[in-house]
């Protein structure tokens, strides 16, 4: 049996190797209790299948025997609350698997366990908005996916929360106006895409926002 836990960090649960004890009735359904170790005797992970469904929560371990992965099944085992740790035992992500899919918000966090990213998924692609964090916890960036693609606004922030660049996408490339603010907040520069490629005048100012430059794209 193989299950495979996708997410930003690229976790992956190995191939289980079951022994002999974990029960396969006539019609070659897991029942009941079924637990796999590594080489070195430690637990791999421990749950419990109903007619070769997961049933409750399933536990995953390192091989240092530190909890890595909880997933509490539900609908049958369609779905799983899941929870990822690091080896100290923090919290790394946690959200929802629906048919094997991330669904809903997903959280992503630093072995400190300030956060890092906050994704929405439904059926496995990205809708809504994803948002990334300093680590103190004020926003860096946010921008709005629709059908696992770009599309709508995109914000990125200074640490003390002022905006430091905006634009717009659609279908995945810029499109319109876009904006960058130096740290006391007066104008760096303004321009436009089309398509995602840069178009007409775009302008440039100084830290006093006083105008020192403008590049044309048309010429």
């Amino acid at each position: 049996m193989k299950k495979n836990i996708f997410f930003i960090f690229f976790v992956v649960i190995p191939i289980l190797s079951f022994s002999q004890e974990n029960f396969i009735d006539e019609f070659g359904r897991k029942q009941g209790k079924w637990t796999a170790k590594y080489d070195n005797g430690t637990i791999r992970y421990k749950g419990d299948f109903k007619d070769d469904k997961p049933q409750g929560i399933f536990y995953f371990y390192y091989d240092n025997g530190n909890l890595h992965i909880t997933q509490d099944f539900f609908h049958d085992g369609s779905a799983a609350a899941t929870h990822i740790y690091y080896k100290n035992g923090f919290l790394k992500a946690a959200g929802l698997y629906i048919n094997k899919l991330k669904d809903s918000t997903w959280n992503y966090y630093r072995k400190d366990s300030t956060i890092i990213m906050s994704e929405k998924y439904d059926k496995g692609v990205l809708n809504g908005t994803t948002k990334t964090y300093y680590n103190n916890g004020s926003i860096y960036e946010s921008q709005r996916w629709m059908n696992g693609m770009r599309n709508g606004p995109y914000k990125q922030y200074y640490l003390a929360g002022n905006i430091q660049f905006e634009c717009f996408y659609v279908n995945d490339k810029k499109e319109g106006e876009v904006r960058s603010f130096h740290e006391n907040e007066k104008i760096y520069f303004q321009g436009n895409y089309l398509n995602g490629k840069r178009v007409g005048k775009w302008n440039y100012f100084d830290n006093n926002g006083v105008q020192d430059t403008i590049v044309n794209y048309n010429e």
